[in-house]
């Protein structure tokens, strides 16, 4: 007890005694509620310095060719395969300007095909926060029609949430909603041109093929391969792109998954990168860490970037194929900005009217001088350093010259 006081403090423990005598139930689900195993977590961006030269290299071969790459483009060099990134450098390198034209399609398309995997379809008006929880008692009562959707989705709903014992598989609360890895809407209409053809450019063809046999599959994608048992709260923030699940392994016990929160862009998908500015001052990410926690567990306690979650070996647990994909793709959407724009956005029949955004500007003129300022006090603080060290140097050197003189004088007084 000793070593507790002094580990978290007296006055800590009195208020953890305080909040178990005003709440019990509140402090029994917290003291029982082990949080998940975590694993190291890698920075928001890897490799970083690799792919900004890649896309100032990009950059160079799209002023050839009177072509400003977007802000989509930047997204998928900053998560796609650096191996692969590079190959498809190689091939755009040598190809004659009516052949650059079908990579230009590709490119300017790029938006368009991530919009396609993003689940939600947002109006104008829908919120920016998950609404209050419904019971779902109150959704389906007696006499009340029931949409064509949730009639063909029933079955999967049905499947996923057997599987998982009907309980969110990441907070374990009870009574959870069957997610969608890979959105339902989208295995319905099969518009999967642009979505193949980025896959293929920057994935590979043999990866983009792996997956493409999954989620074209519509006994997978409506199969409970295709789901994930979350809570309403959880499942709001996984289709609006603010968190991600890295599929670490597969086990004998089944399929281990690392959960990271994703930041929210100051992006939009076609907005122009410029080559006067750096492309992370224009994303605005200057830093490594991942985004903001926004759920939490039934105890109370928070989900944290780089908690590992096991999804138990069954013959109908998730795609590691789909899992792989919505892992690079909703990093993708979250850097473009694609997780926050309206279906709205895309009307423009011409992109260029979207290239500048007043609005995306002025939050990277905030960054930068945001930036410039710490870095101008970094150098300040740099320079102080630096006198500070030579006036201990200089201190140093008198005093070793003193006790030079005075042994060169006791050297005297010995002579004579």
């Amino acid at each position: 007890m000793e070593q507790l006081v002094a580990q978290l403090g007296a006055e800590f423990l009195d208020r953890i005694h305080t909040v178990a005598l005003a709440d019990p139930d509140a402090m029994h689900r917290f003291v029982n509620d082990m949080p998940p195993e975590a694993e190291a977590v890698q920075d928001y961006l890897t490799e970083v310095d690799t792919r900004r030269a890649l896309f100032d290299e990009f950059h160079v071969i799209c002023q050839q060719h009177d072509f400003t790459p977007n802000a989509m483009i930047l997204a998928v060099f900053m998560v796609a395969p650096i191996s692969e990134i590079r190959t498809q450098l190689k091939v755009i390198h040598n190809l004659k300007q009516h052949r650059f034209n079908i990579v230009h399609s590709i490119l300017m398309y790029a938006p368009h095909a991530i919009r396609t995997y993003i689940s939600r379809r947002r109006s104008a008006n829908a919120p920016d926060y998950p609404p209050a929880a419904i019971h779902s008692a109150i959704l389906n009562e007696p006499g009340m029609p029931i949409p064509s959707s949730s009639v063909t989705r029933s079955g999967f709903a049905d499947q996923v949430k057997d599987r998982d014992g009907h309980t969110c598989v990441f907070s374990g609360m009870p009574d959870p909603e069957a997610a969608h890895i890979f959105p339902f809407s989208t295995s319905e209409k099969k518009n999967f041109k642009y979505l193949n053809e980025l896959l293929t450019a920057f994935w590979g063809s043999e990866k983009a093929m792996a997956w493409r046999r999954h989620f074209e599959a519509a006994g997978i994608t409506q199969s409970a391969k295709n789901g994930i048992s979350m809570n309403h709260q959880i499942h709001f923030w996984f289709d609006n792109a603010r968190l991600a699940l890295k599929p670490l392994r597969e086990t004998p016990q089944g399929i281990v998954v690392q959960w990271h929160w994703l930041k929210r862009s100051i992006l939009k998908p076609d907005v122009y990168i410029r080559p006067d500015n750096d492309i992370l001052h224009q994303a605005g990410v200057m830093d490594r860490r991942w985004g903001d926690t926004l759920a939490h567990r039934e105890s109370g306690v928070r989900i944290q970037t780089g908690q590992t979650f096991l999804f138990p070996r069954h013959e109908h647990m998730p795609s590691w194929e789909l899992l792989e994909m919505q892992w690079d793709l909703l990093r993708v959407a979250a850097l473009s900005g694609a997780a926050d724009v309206m279906d709205e956005y895309y009307d423009f029949e011409d992109p260029d009217e979207r290239g500048y955004d007043e609005a995306v500007a002025a939050k990277q003129r905030a960054i930068l001088a945001e930036y410039e300022k710490a870095k101008g006090k970094a150098e300040v603080d740099q320079d102080e350093a630096e006198v500070v060290d030579r006036g201990k140097a200089e201190v140093v050197d008198r005093g070793k010259a003193k006790g030079v003189d005075r042994k060169d004088a006791g050297d005297e007084d010995t002579r004579e």
